[in-house]
């Protein structure tokens, strides 16, 4: 996988736990899509973790 795409999914992870946070704030949130936002963004974290696990793999060409 590509660093940039590596980088879109970490903004786009950051940009919706802002998200969270700020309907976490104001007096009435959307229970339902609070929700839908903590399930957004814990794929994205699965997401980056299963690429940075790829990439920190060693290689099978470089035995």
């Amino acid at each position: 996988m590509s660093k940039s795409f590596l980088r879109r999914l970490r903004k786009k992870h950051d940009v919706i736990d802002r998200k969270i946070a700020k309907k976490q704030k104001a007096s009435s949130h959307d229970p339902a899509r609070m929700s839908e936002l903590k399930k957004l963004k814990l794929s994205i974290k699965d997401q980056i973790a299963r690429i940075e696990a790829m990439s920190t793999k060693p290689s099978a060409s470089a035995s």
